[in-house]
Order: C-alpha cells, then sequence, then structure tokens
C-alpha cells in the first residue's frame, strides 16, 4: 500500500484532540458508526484520523495490525475523498485498501472491519465508474458486507445509508427492472434505508449522502428539494472532528 508522498490537510480543517479530550468525544464521533472505544493499540491511529493527519493515522493503522483496520480504511477514504488530487493514485489507493482489508477480515471481530471493506469497495466503484464495478462483480460484494454489518449492528446509521445508495445507484445505472431482477436493488428499499439512517445519525456525511441518494431515486427535477434541504442541514452542522469539517465544506459548496 502506497503511503508514501500524500498531501497533507489544509490547516482550517484540523483539529486538536488529545487522548482523553478525544475518548470524552468518541460516542458522539461514532454515533453514525457505534465504532467501540479505541485500546492502546490502536488509539494513536485513531487520534490522528480524527485530528486530521491522515498519512500519520494511515502509518500507525498499518502497523497496528487487523485490529486498526476501521481506522486505515477510514483514513483511506477520507485522504482520496477530500484531499489527494491525483484521480490514479485515489483509485490504487483505494485498490489496495480494499483487497488488503479482505485478506483481513476474517481476523477482525469488528462490525466496522466489515463495513469500512464495503465503504472502501464503495469509494473504488464511484471511481471507476458504477458500471465497471458492477461487471467486476462489486456489486454484490458490497450488498453482501452492508447486510452482513446491519445484521451484527441493526442502528448503524452509516451502513444503512451506505445500503441506500447501493440501492439508488444501481437504480440510475441499470434501471429499476433489470437493477432488481440481476442485482435486488428497490427504490423502495433505498427510502427504508434512509430513513433508518437519519433516524440513528443525522451526522453531516450522512446527510450528505442521503441527498445524493434522493437524487439518483428521483432525478434533479424531484430530487433536487429534498437534497438541498439536507445539504443545508449538513452545513448548519458543528463539526466534530476533521473529517465532519470538510464534510460540511462540501455540503456548503453543493448550495452556493
Amino acid at each position: 500500500m502506497k503511503l508514501t508522498d500524500w498531501q497533507t490537510t489544509d490547516n482550517v480543517f484540523i483539529k486538536n484532540f488529545d487522548k482523553t479530550s478525544l475518548l470524552a468525544q468518541w460516542d458522539k464521533l461514532h454515533q453514525g458508526d457505534l465504532q467501540s472505544k479505541p485500546d492502546e493499540q490502536t488509539i494513536d491511529a485513531w487520534l490522528a484520523f480524527h485530528n486530521g493527519h491522515y498519512h500519520q493515522a494511515a502509518k500507525l493503522a498499518l502497523s497496528a495490525g487487523p485490529a486498526a483496520l476501521p481506522v486505515l480504511l477510514r483514513t483511506i477514504v477520507a485522504y482520496t475523498d477530500y484531499i489527494c488530487e491525483d484521480e490514479k493514485t485515489s483509485i490504487s489507493l483505494l485498490a489496495e485498501a480494499y483487497q488488503h482489508a479482505e485478506n483481513l477480515l476474517e481476523e477482525c471481530n469488528d462490525h466496522n472491519a466489515i463495513f469500512t471493506t464495503a465503504l472502501c469497495i464503495g469509494r473504488y466503484a464511484q471511481n471507476i465508474s458504477i458500471v465497471k464495478a458492477l461487471k467486476k462483480g462489486l456489486g454484490n460484494k458490497v450488498k453482501s458486507l452492508l447486510t452482513q454489518t446491519l445484521e451484527a449492528e441493526p442502528n448503524h446509521g452509516e451502513a444503512h445509508i451506505a445500503l441506500a445508495m447501493y440501492h439508488a445507484e444501481i437504480i440510475d445505472k441499470v434501471g429499476s427492472m433489470l437493477g432488481g431482477l440481476t442485482y435486488g436493488a428497490s427504490a423502495d428499499e433505498a427510502r427504508k434505508h434512509i430513513k433508518k439512517g437519519l433516524e440513528a445519525a443525522s451526522s453531516p456525511i450522512n446527510l450528505i449522502e442521503a441527498g445524493n441518494a434522493y437524487l439518483l431515486l428521483d432525478g434533479e427535477e424531484k430530487g433536487m428539494s429534498k437534497a438541498i434541504k439536507l445539504y443545508k442541514q449538513a452545513a448548519k452542522s458543528k463539526a466534530l472532528d476533521c473529517l465532519q469539517a470538510m464534510d460540511i465544506d462540501f455540503a456548503i459548496d453543493q448550495i452556493e
């Protein structure tokens, strides 16, 4: 996994947690994924992640082994979403990350190891195009991993929203009939998961992704008003960590 020459996060988004303040805010920070509090093996990686020092977080997580898989994958998704400016590098990083994760999942007793693997595959799919990803069989992988996540933790808000996006993106790309017959995609299921996801956690990223899902499900004419309402809600949120600060900045851009 290429962990050299990473770009740094803009200082405006950087946070200054120490271990004590991070643990004090942990439940709020992880309302959307219900991640258990870190132990001594993984806390340094999580601290670097939440503060926005992604290169450091990735190196620490990689050296910490399977227990740090969720923070490693979250770090790579955050970096490729908002900081890395080279598309080929992002695609390569995401591919290496999810393949690395698949090799370690049997060693990880953590629903978020499963979820973040799905998240990483999903971002890779979006980068190469959903149609190409479906041809590679990645759609079924994502659906299976998200289903496993929700079986282990039914109140996982981010997994509900991610599963809504799975349904919405497939319907948008191949249509409701083919999407339903081939991939089990359903607009009704997408809407149910959006509702459950936002009830579990109305975090900036969940609000943004829910808006994106409505755009895909309802089209720009009908879906835009729903999406803008959710983007505005995200834009008014208080950033708890570096990633949320970047999510909020993105939401503000969407409504300006």
